[in-house]
């Protein structure tokens, strides 16, 4: 069977995240799949794309649900867009290529268009030495001209863009020592700024730009439409040929600088990249049942275990449940509004936390395909900074864990809700809610509804231990702007970004993420959590964090610290963890081998990572017609 476009199938349900019917995909499974490749292939454009066989051609979704793709025709991937980012989605399988790439597993560098790079003293300069041979799909050499122009313009069109804000606070210039070789010089010390924006190879970081296209146009405007412009032009092994709101379809170019220089010794198998939009988790499981896709989206774990009945060539980074995914870096957690009473009670903070069964919320919301968590540290971190966790659980305790021991925050107790409302002045009623000065305390929560599958257990737990607790769903991004103005009581949100350290997210307790009582959060702020907690003693570590490397030595400076930070995090609790995000990301084995899984952990296995692009090159056909 060839393929040339492909019909969208994803299903009409846009309702997000939410925990899938196995009925539902079982008695339905086959539909999809069947509809997508036997319907005519549609009209796509005066471009006659060639046939391209179903076992050459690897099919893939957005990471989030969709019914269509967002401005097919808008392909500047700094453009800010609510509901898709290119690069994420489509353009870092092979369109755009990052300077190094990192297996967040172990923390490995793989060096891509950049061979090294390198620090002075002070951590204000940094050194990168690009790979000599990198070339545009245009044949133009990657310099470091490119390198500037790239960086520079980021800085130049701040806030405008995406990620600009972070080169106005940090970048103050890029020098282009020669051809090959860039200084870039920051405003201040930054031992982590280049890992963290420029070689993490996790998802929203900047990958280079050819100055030659760009520099004559405007970057806050510019389409860089695909095909008619002859847009985009990167350096990897694949171009795109068709960008509509249907699919989005990229073609493998005759040649590629990374086996013009020997670099690679092979192009990627596949020939052809799609990708489709999806509109529900129940879809998704449809067109993995059908194998008409190959990733994307994860399923939810009740749908993966059904659609895996019905198709046992789907695969997720466990061989075994229910813990079937990896982590990504983040945790769910109940965020309070730290300016608004009461949640500025400490005391009502905690008795809330002991309020709460985190290990009720996984059995119940996730059927125990996660874990319980309490601070904001992802298993890529833990094994390494001693905190053992369900996923590593051989860790020797260190530092951090003894100050998770102190206050044991995860284990739920009526007599502590107790304790801490009565410290609030609360008492219970005759109908045993808690009441102070003749008023019932209401615990409004707010969750987006690709994260309500936590809320039933969260406002269960509380509703037994006396709190008013009330759920209000928030279809697509209503719960946004109570957090950005800052007029929201509770919200079930997720914390990310503990991919390498400590600090990475530790530092978005930083009083300066916050804004005055009735001020709006920057957007790049609302990203950082937006819990508005202020304490100047924890300012003063993470300060003093952010310009120091990293040490896992127990008695290392950076490790008293992260250990000073970690306990005002646990005594102050301005959020609550609950348990680890781990999606199910599914592998469709039936055309394609070579997928990162636990017994093959060469990247994290995440498709809207940067990383991923080193996927392409372990995919395998397995021969299936």
């Amino acid at each position: 069977m060839s393929i040339r476009a492909h019909p969208i199938g994803s299903g009409s349900d846009g309702s997000g995240r939410r925990k899938g019917s196995t009925a539902r995909v079982l008695a339905s499974g086959l539909a999809v799949g069947a509809l997508l490749l036997s319907v005519a292939p549609t009209t796509v454009s005066a471009q006659d794309l060639p046939e391209v066989p179903r076992n050459k051609t690897f099919i893939f979704s957005p990471w989030g649900f969709l019914p269509q793709l967002s401005t097919p025709d808008n392909w500047n991937i700094y453009i800010p867009d609510p509901n898709e980012n290119k690069q994420r989605e489509m353009g870092l399988k092979g369109i755009y290529e990052a300077l190094f790439y990192t297996n967040l597993n172990t923390g490995e560098l793989i060096p891509w268009q950049a061979e090294s790079y390198s620090y002075n003293d002070d951590f204000t300069e940094i050194t990168l030495k690009l790979r000599d041979g990198v070339k545009w799909c245009d044949g133009q050499p990657l310099t470091a001209d490119d390198v500037k122009y790239t960086l520079e313009m980021l800085r130049d069109n701040a806030p405008d863009l995406l990620y600009s804000t972070i080169y106005k606070e940090w970048l103050k210039e890029v020098d282009v020592i020669d051809p090959l070789t860039a200084k870039i010089v920051l405003n201040k010390p930054g031992p982590r700024w280049f890992r963290d924006n420029l070689a993490l190879g996790h998802e929203n970081h900047q990958v280079i730009l050819p100055k030659h296209i760009w520099e004559n146009q405007d970057p806050k405007t510019w389409a860089n439409t695909p095909v008619s412009e002859g847009g985009p032009c990167g350096t990897g092994p694949y171009k795109i040929v068709l960008s509509t709101a249907d699919q989005m379809i990229a073609d493998k170019r005759d040649s590629w600088w990374g086996t013009d220089t020997g670099f690679k010794s092979a192009m990627p198998a596949p020939d052809r990249l799609i990708l489709i939009p999806v509109a529900s988790d129940d879809a998704m499981a449809q067109l993995q049942i059908g194998n008409q896709i190959d990733t994307g989206n994860p399923l939810q774990p009740g749908t993966f275990a059904g659609a895996q009945a019905q198709n046992p060539n789907l695969r997720s980074w466990a061989a075994q449940g229910p813990i079937w995914g990896a982590a990504d870096g983040c945790g769910y957690n109940f965020m309070f509004n730290n300016q608004k009473a009461p949640w500025n009670d400490v005391n009502i903070r905690l008795a809330i936390n002991y309020a709460i069964d985190r290990q009720q919320i996984s059995d119940l919301g996730y059927e125990g395909a996660n874990h319980p968590e309490v601070v904001p540290f992802s298993s890529y971190i833990t094994s390494q900074w001693g905190v053992p966790t369900v996923m590593n659980p051989d860790t020797a305790p260190g530092p951090l864990q003894a100050v998770i021991d102190k206050y044991d925050r995860g284990t739920p107790s009526a007599d502590k809700v107790a304790e801490y409302m009565g410290k609030a002045g609360y008492a219970k009623n005759g109908d045993g809610k808690w009441e102070k000065d003749g008023q019932v305390l209401k615990v409004p929560i707010s969750v987006p509804s690709f994260f309500q599958s936590v809320s039933p257990s969260v406002s269960q737990n509380l509703q037994d231990a006396g709190f008013d607790a009330t759920v209000d769903v928030a279809a697509s991004n209503e719960w946004l702007a109570p957090l950005t103005n800052g007029t929201f009581d509770t919200l079930i949100l997720v914390h990310c970004g503990s991919l390498s350290e400590p600090y990475d997210t530790l530092q978005d307790l930083h009083s300066k993420y916050s804004a005055k009582p009735g001020e709006p959060l920057a957007a790049s702020i609302v990203a950082r959590g937006g819990t508005r907690y202020e304490n100047p003693d924890l300012d003063a570590i993470l300060d003093k964090m952010e310009a120091m490397q990293a040490d896992k030595d127990p008695n290392s400076e950076y490790m008293k610290l992260a250990a000073a930070a970690t306990d005002i995090y646990l005594r102050d609790v301005p959020e609550l963890m609950l348990t680890e995000e781990l999606h199910v990301v599914t592998y469709n084995t039936t055309y394609w081998t070579g997928y990162p899984d636990a017994s093959n952990p060469y990247i994290a296995p995440y498709p809207c990572w940067e990383a991923i692009n080193l996927m392409m090159y372990n995919l395998q056909p397995t021969g299936a017609a």
